[in-house]
């Protein structure tokens, strides 16, 4: 059958269903589209701003190309160079002096930042002005940037920043543009000119943004940082976590993660005739995201507290509504457990109240057949033990007589005395005290007569051992239990043996029952015999077999109390019988 559901449950979902989780949905929705909204915004912002920086870069550096080659250019610069190669003593002085005032003329505008200029002639021979180089010409014009300025003469080659190697200058790194001019001299050739200035030239233009929600930097192609508005240093490497192919195209975005910090990185190439510059702008995703966070939470807020006021007043719909019904199922519950005391309560509906009188109707009801049908059968169950006592088998009797008659004849007075007292013993036990039960030690004082009177009536002596646990002796069983098996050990296990017969008799406490065990080392019961002994209405001495003492028991005491048997080792039979512990009898069984 398929599994059934509660109404509460059914109820319940279907609040879910159409409340709850389209507004958990549409709130999703609606962070979800208001987040990407906020990174497009930044993204944009951030991206015009990495652009118009990389302008910026760009026209200094076309500032910086047009006063370089302004001085290269420069007729009056290039003869007054000449000059100063082909001269000695004090015109060469008065040659460098006047190379001093048309460069300064120059670099006015740029005041402090050109560090030195450097000219190179095809001889190997070089002049300094300002800073030499600490760089032998030979290794210069080894340099690749070397051959490609003298390939294209004439033309500024900004080659960007480089290690220091200038005599007198302490900071790590300086920018580096060379010219290769295209006037020859008869007697001597000005191959190369080498503009070298500060490493900071850039430093204003990104410190000129107020900017302090992001870091701008400005890299080369390796990623070596140029510049920087922070406190990293000049020449190391921008940290990003994918620093292979970070800027594939002239302009973009992405969110970079690295060290478990997410970043939104823009970026905008300063030009692609110019030096491999790149202008990157980092803005950590937590700022960005701090409005977002505020708004999510603020939502999420309010949407649980409309979710627990909507669960509070469905819950309370729901729980009137299925409250008797669930009553009135954990009272039938109660009912099929074996509870008859259950009554509900009558509330709700008609119907419901109906459904209520009518249950406690029934269990009354109930109750009432039972307290009948249970009288019946204790009646019942006292008329068969009176039948059962007055049929007792008369062959024993006779057969005992018999052997009494027997004893008079060969024995002495006192044996006939002492079977006569077991025998008269047994035969009260029987009849004349009444009642159903008996104590512990009651029947085993009748089971010490009886088999005093079995081992006379068949001419065996066997060994009974008794274990009887003290605490046993007065609990109650019912009569004549005990016997039927003696007899079966006597009958089918001991009689026809040729060694010494031993029956051992265990009466103690296991857990909340007691358990009686009856051994025997005769011969075994077959099976067959066993299954004859159980389907037949064959009668011993109490008119009684095994099959009957089982009856009985589970006839008083439940389906978990019985006999149990098994084989003895090596040879013979054991029975366990199983009870309850009564230590007070049922007044109607006494």
């Amino acid at each position: 059958m398929r599994k059934k559901w509660r109404m509460s449950t059914i109820l319940r979902l279907f609040f879910i269903l159409i409340v709850i989780i389209p507004m958990l949905l549409i709130c999703s929705i609606i962070l979800n589209i208001y987040k990407r909204d906020i990174l497009q915004q930044n993204t944009d912002r951030s991206l015009q701003t990495a652009q118009a920086l990389a302008y910026s870069v760009n026209q200094e550096i076309g500032r910086l190309s047009g006063l370089f080659a302004s001085i290269g250019l420069d007729e009056d610069v290039i003869s007054t160079v000449y000059d100063i190669y082909r001269q000695e003593g004090f015109d060469r002085q008065v040659a460098t002096y006047k190379l001093k005032v048309l460069i300064e003329k120059y670099t006015a505008s740029v005041s402090g930042r050109v560090l030195s200029v450097n000219f190179y002639f095809d001889d190997g021979s070089s002049y300094s002005y300002l800073k030499n180089l600490m760089q032998r010409g030979v290794d210069i014009r080894k340099e690749e940037w070397y051959q490609t300025a003298l390939e294209k003469p004439n033309f500024i080659h900004f080659i960007g920043m480089r290690p220091n190697s200038l005599y007198g200058n302490y900071n790590p790194y300086m920018m580096v543009a060379a010219l290769s001019p295209g006037y020859s001299n008869p007697s001597s050739q000005l191959e190369m000119i080498l503009f070298t200035f500060e490493s900071s030239a850039f430093d204003h233009i990104l410190q000129s943004r107020d900017n302090t929600e992001s870091t701008l930097y400005i890299v080369d192609g390796e990623g070596e940082i140029i510049a920087s508005n922070t406190i990293l240093k000049r020449g190391s490497k921008l940290p990003l976590h994918r620093q292979k192919d970070a800027f594939p195209q002239s302009q973009g975005s992405y969110v970079d993660e690295t060290d478990g910090d997410k970043t939104l990185i823009t970026y905008a190439k300063v030009d692609a005739s110019r030096p491999n510059w790149v202008v990157v702008q980092k803005i950590p995703y937590a700022d960005l995201m701090a409005n977002y966070k505020s708004v999510n939470s603020f939502v999420w807020f309010l949407a649980i507290l409309i979710i627990l006021a909507f669960i509070l007043v469905s819950f309370y719909f729901v729980s009137n509504m299925t409250k008797p019904i669930l009553e009135l199922l954990r009272q039938m519950v109660r009912v099929t457990h074996g509870d008859l005391n259950a009554k509900i309560n009558v509330t709700g509906s008609l119907e419901i109240a109906s459904l209520g009188h009518s249950f406690n109707h029934m269990t009354e009801r109930i109750r009432e057949l039972i307290d009948q049908h249970e009288r019946q059968e204790v009646e019942k169950r006292k008329a068969e033990f009176a039948a059962l006592q007055s049929q007792i088998n008369p062959h024993f009797l006779i057969n005992t007589l018999n052997s009494i008659k027997f004893m008079a004849l060969i024995s002495k007075a006192d044996n006939i005395r002492n079977m006569t007292h077991a025998l008269t013993r047994l035969i009260a036990s029987s009849f004349n005290r009444g009642g159903l039960v008996t104590t512990v030690a009651e029947e085993v004082d009748h089971l010490r007569h009886y088999l005093y009177i079995m081992e006379i009536r068949f001419g065996k002596s066997i060994v009974t051992e008794w274990d009887i646990a003290p605490d046993t002796e007065k609990l109650y069983l019912l009569k004549l239990l005990i016997q039927p098996i003696l007899e079966n050990s006597f009958i089918h296990g001991l009689k026809d043996i040729d060694y010494q017969g031993v029956i051992v008799i265990s009466i103690r406490l296991q857990g909340d029952d007691l358990l009686i065990t009856v051994a025997d080392n005769g011969v075994g019961m077959h099976e067959e015999t066993v299954q004859v002994e159980e389907g037949t209405t064959r009668h011993t001495f109490s008119g009684m077999g095994n099959m009957n003492v089982h009856n009985r028991i589970q006839l008083h005491y439940g389906p978990d109390y019985g006999l149990q048997y098994e084989k003895n080792s090596p040879h013979g039979t054991v029975v366990h019988i199983r009870l309850p512990q009564i230590r007070e009898p049922d007044e109607q069984l006494v």
